[in-house]
């Protein structure tokens, strides 16, 4: 095997097995013994005298550090989804892997995050996983004595760099399909807990409604409970005092979506014939019931490398503008709408 296919193989950069051949600094021991099996496993030598080289050469840089934060909210315990949590932290540390650069991962609350991101000895920089955010902090980058960002945070108002869906092209997609498919009456399945970026994804769905030049009436709104048994017992209710129904709702997102079908179909309706719906995330339950879902569906990988390049450049460069990014979603076309047409 090559250099590059050895750095392949175990997902690093050529310039860490190069390292390891020439008995160089630079390469964590952990990695550097992996390296090594390989290497003396294809017929390589490392090289012995290194030390003397490095005598007379400069100093390599110091492996750099990124703190991966995740936050907790007490109130989103029932909605948690780890998959997520998992999904960007395995792209970080993929990323990180390449470029030889450590991740550690740390869980904050409310009354930890502001000490953590004051307490950043040893790090180089943060990235801050935001779902679960509730509170409205009012972040900066004096916040944090390290570079920072922001990862699935919806904080508009904040100086910070951040990266987030961009919840107007999802929801565009899917009101351009409701539209050609016949739908001039839909509604909408809120959440009662204005958590994340829900409050910009409920923003840009009321936009590009008056876009499509399509009413929004007030029985067209159905805010229910986000644990599954209480959606669907609000969602019941609704169905049961409204008689003028939207013919499709969009769910803020799959769970609430999955939840809602079942309430639809417990109070005798059949979704889509006699209901339509669309949900967001692109989940793994949106295939796992009939009809499958609907939805739009996020790059939870494109959202983390995003954050860790910004990451990167503002190692580099602390002093460069604050950039807010978003990353488009994909409208994934299953069996829970109807053809109207």
């Amino acid at each position: 095997m090559t250099i590059r296919e050895i750095a392949a193989e175990l997902n690093i950069s050529p310039t860490a097995v190069s390292y390891v051949l020439n008995n160089k600094p630079g390469v964590r021991k952990e990695l550097r013994e992996k390296i090594t099996k390989i290497l003396i496993q294809n017929g390589y030598s490392i090289k012995e005298d290194a030390a003397e080289d490095l005598k007379k050469g400069p100093d390599l840089p110091k492996q750099q550090t990124i703190l991966f934060l995740y936050y907790i909210s007490e109130r989103y315990l029932f909605l948690r989804n780890n998959n997520v949590l998992t999904l960007y932290l395995n792209a970080i540390e993929e990323i990180c892997n390449r470029q030889d650069c450590n991740v550690i991962t740390k869980s904050v609350t409310s009354d930890s995050l502001g000490d953590t991101l004051a307490n950043t000895d040893g790090i180089d920089g943060v990235i801050l996983l935001g779902i679960e955010l509730y509170e409205r902090v009012l972040f900066n980058r004096s916040m944090c004595r390290k570079p920072f960002v922001l990862l699935d945070g919806y904080f508009p108002e904040s100086p910070i760099d951040s990266v987030n869906v961009d919840n107007y092209i999802g929801l565009y997609q899917a009101v351009d399909y409701l539209y050609k498919k016949g739908h001039r009456k839909i509604g909408h399945i809120k959440s009662n807990m204005p958590y994340g970026c829900l409050p910009d994804r409920w923003r840009c769905f009321y936009e590009i409604l008056d876009y499509f030049r399509m009413p929004f009436l007030k029985n067209y709104l159905a805010e229910v409970r986000m644990q599954s048994e209480f959606l669907q017992e609000d969602l019941q209710k609704y169905l049961k005092e409204n008689t003028d129904l939207p013919t499709v709702f969009f769910a803020d997102n799959d769970y609430m979506a999955i939840s809602a079908m079942a309430g639809m179909q417990q109070a005798g309706y059949a979704v889509p014939d006699d209901l339509s719906i669309i949900g967001f995330d692109n989940a793994d339950i949106s295939t796992l019931l009939k009809p499958n879902l609907t939805t739009i569906s996020l790059d939870f990988r494109g959202m983390a490398a995003e954050a860790v390049q910004r990451l990167f450049r503002l190692m580099e460069y602390p002093d460069l503008p604050v950039v807010k990014s978003t990353i488009s979603p994909v409208f994934v076309e299953r069996d829970s709408v109807k053809d109207l047409t």
